[in-house]
Formats: C-alpha cells, sequence, structure tokens
C-alpha cells in the first residue's frame, strides 16, 4: 500500500469524542438502535448533552438580548428607527421562533430567560442610544410572545436614507 493511505482504525470511544464529534454521535446513535448500552460513552454522553443544553440556552438567551436591544431603542427613541433596526428585530424574531419551535422545553423557559437578558440589553440600548439606563425599565417590558409579535412599523421620512 502507499505511504499516503490511512489504515488506522477511528479512534474509539472518548478518543473519538474528541477527535470527530460527528461518527462519535453516529456510533452512540447505533449503540442505542442496536440496545448495546455497553457501546455507549456514558461520561461523554452526559459532557455531550450538558453542553449541547448550555449551548441552546446561551443561543436563545443572545438572540433576546439583541431582539430586546432593539425593542427598547425603539420604545425611547421611536423617532430613530431606522431599517436596520426593523430587519435586526425581524431577523431575531425569525431565529428565536425556530429556537422555541425546535426545543419546546426551552420554549417554556423563554420568559425566563429574557428576564435575565434584560440588564444586559438595558445596558446595551442605553449605551447605543445615549438615553440614561434609569430611563428603561428593569424587567422586559414585554412577554417573549409579546415580542415575537411585534411588528415594526416603517420608519419615519421614508424618503430619508438613515442605515
Amino acid at each position: 500500500m502507499p505511504d499516503s493511505i490511512d489504515t488506522a482504525a477511528p479512534p474509539a470511544g472518548r478518543a473519538l469524542y474528541e477527535a470527530e464529534e460527528h461518527a462519535w454521535i453516529a456510533a452512540q446513535i447505533a449503540a442505542l438502535a442496536d440496545e448495546d448500552y455497553s457501546r455507549l460513552g456514558r461520561a461523554s454522553l452526559i459532557e455531550y448533552l450538558t453542553e449541547m443544553t448550555s449551548r441552546d440556552r446561551r443561543e436563545l438567551k443572545s438572540r433576546l438580548t439583541i431582539l430586546l436591544i432593539h425593542l427598547l431603542k425603539t420604545r425611547v427613541q421611536p423617532e430613530t428607527l431606522t431599517r436596520s433596526w426593523i430587519s435586526t428585530i425581524l431577523e431575531q424574531q425569525s431565529e428565536i421562533r425556530s429556537i422555541i419551535d425546535g426545543i419546546p422545553s426551552l420554549g417554556r423557559q423563554a420568559d425566563a430567560i429574557a428576564a435575565s437578558a434584560c440588564p444586559d440589553a438595558v445596558r446595551r440600548a442605553a449605551r447605543g442610544t445615549g438615553v440614561p439606563a434609569s430611563r428603561f425599565p428593569v424587567a422586559p417590558p414585554w412577554t417573549v410572545a409579546q415580542a415575537l409579535a411585534f411588528d415594526p412599523p416603517e420608519p419615519a421620512a421614508a424618503g430619508r436614507r438613515r442605515c
């Protein structure tokens, strides 16, 4: 055989988890489908599932923070609404709906996650607008369902370029 062909067997267990996550997941699925629980990498599986839930929660919180920032800015300075703000609101609404639809259990936690995102959203909205943070609410003034239902108006003075 030529030297360039790798004939080594793929790593097993923890080494496979660390080297090739998707191959490791496929091996875990196969073990579960075969009901061969001895082939499961229990410690790695626990670590993976824990990281996955944390990652999903972080993504939802990040997107809720961005949505709240723009909704807060729109609330305190509606006259400065831009197409960019509208685009960001619509994009975050779409992505949040996708997360909630895909992970219903996370959707049931969305209002609590939004509440935890609010202080950062207020700080960032205050800095972005120059409006003192004390003029913003300390808790989200909307439920996540209300924030997702918000339909931003067209910016004022449509003929003037603001983006």
